[in-house]
């Protein structure tokens, strides 16, 4: 989340460019959403505005400097911007609402012992670069004339950001302290905007490699998955020598004309790095030295990896998922939970590999979610493995499986199936006072369960042609056979949660 802060002189002509058509048109659905006990708090908060409402409000922020005829330097009205990354998880206008409400409250607008000062928070549609944001419109003179001191706003803003990003699963924005999952700079995110990318390299490199990693066996498979994802890898040597890898980078292709852009395992996320990824893996001495062999080859040499599944192999992960949620209740310490958020994370990321292809939707989003849930605090136990065999066998058997007209009823089948799983997650988060991360983890299987009812249904009763779905595999595009189309999937999920630690989610 990125926070800009700017002042001027006019609240009217503020409010009249918030709820006006923007310098290109791009403002859309203005509406209120939430505003300071100085314009009558949430009452305040009934959407979009008359022409007269907007005049009445921009007065409104003017009014105490007019009255005490302040005129602080600078200007009397503070605006403050706060906008998410394009393909970020959104958030719903009541969460908004807490965010402007935590912004205003920690620069002081409205603060014990003090009059407070009228402000208001306004929502629109994404803007033209598809980044949903609000504004935040403030009177720097409070009701009795005195001056909101707003020294070190950005240092505070950027904190808040930095606590929100946290609090509902989004993006950090590189600089600020997250929990192991690097922030995107500002260039990143301009560049990915001008590419008219669907995310950032970062984040779509992270998930290739956290699902090639939880896929593996060993080390050298994962290598092999790397080059076979078709992102480009290059080993870290130990200095003076190329017998031993401490380290690996890797890169999106460049379109043409470009150079590619390499980032360290450590510049992905923390449990990415060479040494964290080793703990999950087999590593004989024999595995060692096929690991080197492996990192030196310009081209691999095909592997487990390559051997295509046989009919049946989804229906054979949904049951490997159902007895890996039947063992996670019996896991009780916080790094084996942190492990089973991992790996999680890399099945939805192989599922979105397969489902959605090279346009991450909510599956991405999912993976994503949880890889921030799998990371560990400083001074908290690192990631471990989760009893059994886990989830770490189902990511091989998903990537590999044979595509057949049942597929996707059995991926409905397996998302059903990881709902046990992410109930149970969700429910340590709870229990943890995590609550709007458990939250951001329903919210997105939730949607992508009804997303593919949706489609299914289209499918059916439409008559789309075959090739409805696409799938991606490792580089190379394939489209799956003739859907059935008497297939119909009745899905009616109910999402419950209880801030007091229960978690029900049932089918």
């Amino acid at each position: 989340m990125i926070g800009k802060i700017t002042t001027g002189a006019s609240g009217r002509a503020l409010i009249r460019y918030l709820f006006g058509p923007g310098k290109a048109n791009e403002h859309t659905d203005q509406r209120v959403i939430t505003s300071g006990l100085a314009l009558g708090g949430d009452v305040l908060a009934a959407g979009a505005l008359s022409s007269q409402a907007i005049v009445e409000l921009g007065s409104d922020l003017d009014a105490a400097n007019d009255l005490a005829r302040a005129n602080p330097a600078g200007g009397h009205i503070w605006h403050l911007s706060l906008s998410l990354p394009a393909g970020d998880r959104p958030l719903t206008d009541d969460q908004w609402a807490e965010v402007a409400r935590k912004a205003t409250e920690a620069i002081g607008f409205e603060r014990e012992g003090l009059e407070p000062a009228a402000w208001v928070a306004v929502a629109h549609g994404a803007s033209a670069q598809g980044n949903q944001h609000i504004h935040i419109a403030a009177s720097l003179v409070r009701l009795d004339g005195s001056r909101v001191e707003t020294w070190q706003s950005k240092r505070t803003i950027s904190r808040v950001c930095a606590e929100v990003e946290h609090t509902y699963g989004l993006t950090v924005v590189e600089g600020r302290a997250g929990r192991g999952m690097p922030g995107l700079t500002r260039a990143e995110l301009e560049r990915t905007d001008r590419e008219q990318r669907a995310e950032p390299p970062r984040i779509t490199l992270a998930r290739i490699v956290r699902e090639a990693s939880v896929a593996s066996r060993d080390e050298a498979e994962f290598v092999r998955r790397l080059r076979g994802s078709g992102a480009l890898v290059r080993p870290r040597f130990e200095t003076g020598g190329n017998e031993a890898v401490i380290g690996y980078s890797v890169a999106v292709r460049p379109r043409v004309g470009d150079t590619p852009i390499w980032f360290g395992g450590g510049k992905l996320a923390k449990d990415l790095t060479l040494p964290s990824l080793r703990q999950f893996w087999e590593l004989s001495p024999s595995d060692r030295r096929a690991a080197v062999a492996e990192w030196t080859m310009t081209r691999s040499v095909s592997g487990r990896e390559a051997v295509r599944g046989v009919s049946g192999d989804l229906q054979r992960a949904v049951s490997m998922v159902s007895d890996a949620a039947e063992l996670l209740a019996t896991v009780s310490d916080l790094a084996a939970w942190r492990g089973a958020a991992r790996e999680t994370a890399g099945v939805f990321a192989v599922l979105s590999r397969r489902i959605e292809g090279d346009t991450p939707g909510p599956l991405a989003a999912t993976a994503d979610v949880l890889a921030r849930s799998a990371q560990s605090r400083l001074g908290e136990p690192m990631v471990s493995r989760t009893p059994g065999r886990g989830l770490r066998g189902v990511a091989a058997v998903v990537a590999q499986s044979e595509l057949s007209n049942e597929s996707p009823v059995a991926w409905v089948m397996l998302l059903d199936q990881l709902g046990r799983t992410l109930r149970a997650i969700s429910a340590a988060h709870v229990a943890r006072g995590e609550t709007e991360m458990a939250i951001a983890l329903v919210e997105h299987l939730g949607g992508e369960l009804v997303a593919l009812h949706d489609q299914f249904t289209r499918s059916r009763d439409e008559g789309l042609a075959p090739d409805i779905q696409r799938v991606w595999e490792y580089g190379e595009s394939q489209e799956i056979g003739a859907l059935e189309r008497g297939v119909g999937l009745d899905l009616d999920l109910d999402l419950d949660l209880d801030l007091d630690g229960e978690f029900d989610f049932e089918r």
